[in-house]
């Protein structure tokens, strides 16, 4: 009997993304994609309606970051395999996406055919990482250090969020509005970013921020 195929749910706002795993997907015999979503919502509907064995999805959608994403579908659907594949700066976002349940991160500057091999790992219960984190990965333990220590490593995943809204030139009302969050609550993360990466000014964490954006926090 013929192995089952691996149904694989993409998750994109960017339709040549969309098109090219497809037809990535296709060349593959063992490997079907049963459906897409192109923003969070979307995410959870088609998750829960298709139950997919690995969902590949964007880190940002819409402006808004995907770690809650990750683990909110790990909590819904934890049979489904997770992997990042996005634009993102891996040294700002790797380790933070395998803790929150991902199993695999490629960088979209990686060939296609990367994706392919990722589903292949994680379904055999792998990790998959692409050759750039892998030397990060393999750097950093024999420092004996944390994955992607930066001068960011400190803040939580909100605050990262938050920090990455600002550099993009959100006013704080406008992330209130966008992480249904209060303009107090909003300010309580900056304080706290500021207090984390050793800032003094308003000024100063806007151009911090500017710096992470530029970096790569919201590529």
């Amino acid at each position: 009997m013929a192995a089952e195929r691996v149904r694989i749910l993409i998750v994109d706002d960017h339709p040549v993304v969309l098109f090219g795993l497809h037809l990535q997907f296709d060349a593959h015999d063992e490997m079907e994609v049963v459906g897409e979503a192109r923003d969070v919502q979307g995410a959870y509907r088609a998750a829960e309606a298709l139950r997919p064995d690995v969902i590949i999805l964007d880190l940002v959608l819409g402006g808004r970051d995907g770690i809650e994403m990750i683990a909110e579908l790990v909590r819904l659907h934890p049979m489904a395999r997770i992997i990042v594949y996005s634009s993102q700066d891996e040294r700002h976002f790797a380790r933070r996406v395998l803790r929150a349940g991902a199993r695999g991160y490629v960088a979209k500057g990686e060939h296609l055919s990367i994706v392919a091999d990722a589903v292949t790992a994680v379904v055999a219960g792998d990790l998959f990482v692409s050759a750039a984190v892998q030397q990060m990965l393999v750097a950093d333990f024999a420092r004996g250090v944390a994955l992607g220590r930066s001068r960011y490593e400190e803040l939580s995943d909100r605050e990262v969020q938050v920090l990455r809204m600002i550099g993009i030139g959100l006013s704080s009302q406008e992330i209130a509005n966008d992480l249904s969050l209060s303009v107090k609550t909003v300010g309580t993360y900056r304080d706290r970013i500021k207090i984390k990466l050793g800032l003094d000014r308003a000024r100063a964490l806007e151009e911090a921020a500017r710096e992470f954006v530029q970096s790569g926090g919201a590529g």
